[in-house]
């Protein structure tokens, strides 16, 4: 259990400093008056915290405002690069990985592939050996390194930085984490991918705008990340989420969690090959052969074939019984759809958003908004570099708590 530090100068000390680099941060270019209103310290130590951090290059002067009256007010700005994070995204046969830098930009980024089904040994090793070319490939020495973020699918727990269990890898109780901190002596932070996509929503997209929403996730599998009251919600072993194994047919297609009927095996990709070789038989002229991919079948239905059109038109009905499960249960202002599936929206949106329409709350006319993520496929590494940034940036009320500035 983390240990709260005990309240004395210094702790007070480092929690007004962190206060006034967070508000810089997140609202800079920022004037010290400015600052000192909103976190509610004196201007005098708002102006000597700020002095520090610019000796300590964190913090810039990058010109002045609009004077109301006076000498004109100098604006603070964050130094982006004054450190820079790694965020990883482990998929079923591939690891990215990416160099960001404090607001979470990518500098960057390499793909390196496995094979499906490989040990963890694997995988970490290519993970150490994906950082350390790209760090020599950046022309930066791990020093600058502040901290690594890592996105995997499955149950994580974060506190224990272990995969709890992943199917779609076949771990389980693996200790990422351990490795990769023992190697590069930096702090490393994991969760699950759909959540550190949702994060990156949170903190860089549309849900910056919302404080209760959920991300729906639609790809080679369903998953779904959930804000409550400007937290992500992880809930008791930290798999908060899992909507993709709510039942749906209870005596449906068997999934691999082992339950059947799951709303994965009906709402992502494996129901399209699933279903797709189940009605085959009825579309002879069918462009599809073995290949029910996204990319495949989003390619056939552009083509107007009947057996693709179908088989989206079905999965868009899924999802949104999928939505409707999501919004009755959490009640959110907003769902943002992301994920790979996404390619196929035009043939299976209009379904999806017809069925999540008839949910409780819009019986009342409380309306849920449903958008698309503007964000795209960087978001995973983005949001996987913000689990190490945002800790940066945290109040330090643990004896554990990283400082930016020692």
């Amino acid at each position: 259990m983390d240990k709260l530090r005990i309240g004395n100068r210094n702790l007070i000390k480092d929690i007004n400093r962190a206060l006034v680099i967070e508000n810089i941060r997140v609202n800079g270019p920022v004037s010290r008056t400015d600052v000192s209103k909103k976190v509610k310290l004196s201007l005098s130590t708002v102006t000597n915290i700020v002095e520090d951090l610019i000796t300590n290059n964190l913090v810039f002067e990058v010109g002045t405002a609009t004077s109301t009256g006076g000498r004109r007010p100098i604006l603070l700005e964050l130094n982006d690069n004054f450190g820079y994070t790694f965020g990883i995204k482990i998929e079923e046969r591939q690891v990215i990985i990416a160099l960001t830098n404090l607001k979470a930009s990518i500098l960057l980024k390499k793909h390196y592939s496995f094979i499906k089904g490989s040990s963890p040994e694997v995988v970490l090793n290519m993970i150490q050996h994906g950082i350390e070319e790209i760090l020599f490939q950046f022309g930066i020495t791990n020093e600058y390194i502040l901290g690594i973020g890592l996105a995997s699918s499955g149950l994580i727990s974060g506190k224990d930085g272990k995969v709890l269990r992943s199917t779609l890898l076949n771990w389980e109780d693996i200790d990422l984490c351990a490795q990769l901190r023992e190697r590069f002596n930096v702090p490393i932070f994991i969760d699950n991918d759909v959540n550190a996509y949702t994060l990156a929503e949170y903190c860089l997209g549309i849900g910056r705008l919302h404080k209760n929403f959920i991300c729906l996730s639609v790809g080679a599998g369903i998953g779904t990340g959930i804000v409550i009251n400007n937290q992500l919600y992880y809930g008791e072993h930290g798999g908060a989420g899992e909507f993709g194994h709510i039942i749906v047919n209870i005596d449906g297609y068997k999934c691999h969690c082992g339950q059947n009927g799951c709303l994965e095996m009906y709402a992502s990709e494996p129901f399209l090959a699933i279903e797709g070789n189940y009605l085959k038989a009825q579309y002879a002229d069918t462009l599809l052969d073995e290949d029910f991919s996204f990319s495949k079948v989003y390619e056939a239905a552009t083509k107007r074939d009947d057996l693709a059109i179908e088989l989206l038109k079905r999965l868009g009905k899924n999802i949104g019984v999928g939505m409707v499960s999501a919004i009755n249960s959490f009640n959110p202002s907003m769902v943002v759809l992301v994920g790979e599936g996404m390619i196929a929206k035009d043939f299976f949106l209009p379904y999806a958003l017809k069925l999540a329409d008839q949910n409780f709350f819009s019986n009342a006319n409380c309306k849920t908004q449903i958008k698309l993520s503007k964000l795209g496929d960087d978001a995973w590494v983005q949001g996987a570099a913000l689990l190490a940034i945002n800790q940066l940036f945290q109040v330090p009320l643990y004896e554990e708590s990283e400082l930016l500035i020692k």
